[in-house]
């Protein structure tokens, strides 16, 4: 069925636009009306009259999937809820994402394959358990266990954000007051020190012969660090260079490890989301490495995934891949107890708690340590700047 973008008015006069569902653009119009709204566009929504809305966060991913699981456990029908999820979601980009795949549903697809139609904003991760929880009959189970794991992420994202917003303001403020003492106070000051003609501190003239350094390159300085950024992140956007950084983060001495708790956790929820859905395990495997976040974790999930496929047993798989200890234990005792699924949630549970409390704590030592650092960078300049002043007062009496 075909999907039109549409502008219209509100009995109150406020402008509205979306996408929906239809035979034709006038049945289009008609369903418009019938809303209580006034339509002034209507056309077939194609690739080429797509409109850019922005991402669709975790947190509103998470809130559809759980309206949709609520409404499909009520017993209301498939495309029904859909609909229902599409008509109540703010967001213009998984509203027309929603109504894509609910024309995809009206025309017989599976849910999997009309929310396939815009990955962008329903992942591998989410399509594959949506289709075991097709296959399996289990689907309102399956899109409540959805909506957990996205909410899961959100929240960590979240709580990462809180912990580097302090930090950063930090740096800003002084990157703009040393900015300020550079470009404007510095300069103000050289030209009384050289008509003043006294001999300078060794901090003022180490100040001057900086700012002088900056002030004849900073023309071609700012270009080559732009085309170095440049470059920098074309190579890191390779293969080669991907796989080098990531390799590079797992050995470093505290981000390492930080990393590699957080990949572990993503890749035990992932693992423990699509087991319990009824994903087999070379499958799950397959979307779980995709979804790591790390080449070189990822390349040992492959090898992982190559190891199963021959019949060994998981655990032993990973501790070849670089996973931590823990994970390790919980998978191996799971695989004998046959409660894999809950064994690797216990572990994806466990290494959260060790990445919020390590970032928890890293954070708490940061904002001191930034706050010395750069109260006394600050410190230096203002000495630096008043010694001679003080000097040229003395002179001066």
């Amino acid at each position: 069925m075909p999907v039109f973008a549409y502008r219209a008015l509100t009995n109150a006069g406020r402008a509205r636009a979306g996408v929906l569902a239809a035979e034709s653009a006038r049945a289009a119009w008609q369903e418009l009306r019938g809303r209580g709204v006034y339509p002034t566009d209507v056309h077939e929504h194609t690739p080429a009259t797509r409109w850019i809305a922005g991402r669709v966060t975790a947190a509103e991913l998470a809130a559809a999937t759980r309206e949709l699981a609520t409404l499909v456990e009520a017993g209301l029908p498939l495309a029904d809820a859909l609909a229902a999820v599409a008509e109540q979601a703010e967001h213009p980009t998984l509203v027309r994402a929603l109504t894509v795949a609910h024309a995809r549903l009206r025309e017989g697809a599976s849910l999997a394959d009309a929310l396939a139609a815009t990955p962008r904003v329903f992942p591998p991760l989410f399509r594959e358990l949506v289709r075991a929880g097709e296959a399996s009959g289990a689907l309102p189970a399956v899109l409540v266990r959805l909506a957990d794991h996205t909410e899961a992420s959100a929240v960590l994202r979240a709580r990462l954000r809180t912990a580097l917003t302090y930090p950063t303001a930090m740096a800003i403020a002084t990157v703009a007051v040393l900015a300020f003492l550079l470009a404007w106070v510095v300069p103000q000051l050289t030209s009384l020190f050289a008509d003043a003609g006294a001999r300078l501190p060794l901090p003022t003239r180490a100040l001057l012969a900086v700012t002088g350094v900056l002030h004849h390159i900073w023309w071609a300085a700012l270009p080559a660090a732009v085309a170095a950024t440049v470059l920098a992140t074309r190579w890191a956007a390779t293969f080669t260079g991907r796989a080098r950084l990531d390799a590079a983060i797992l050995r470093a001495p505290l981000a390492g490890r930080l990393v590699l708790r957080a990949a572990a956790a993503r890749f035990a929820r992932t693992m423990s989301t699509l087991l319990t859905g009824g994903v087999p395990m070379e499958a799950a495997l397959d979307i779980a490495g995709a979804t790591i976040g790390n080449r070189t974790l990822a390349a040992g999930v492959a090898a992982a995934r190559d190891a199963v496929r021959r019949g060994e047993p998981l655990a032993p798989a990973l501790r070849t891949a670089g996973f931590p200890p823990l994970l390790i234990r919980l998978t191996a005792a799971g695989e004998r107890s046959a409660t894999l699924p809950q064994m690797l949630d216990r572990a994806a549970t466990t290494h959260d708690r060790e990445v919020e409390t390590t970032i928890a704590a890293l954070t708490s030592l940061l904002e001191p340590a930034l706050v010395l650092a750069m109260g006394a960078v600050v410190l230096a300049l203002v000495c630096a700047i008043l010694l001679p002043l003080m000097e040229l007062d003395g002179v001066l009496r």
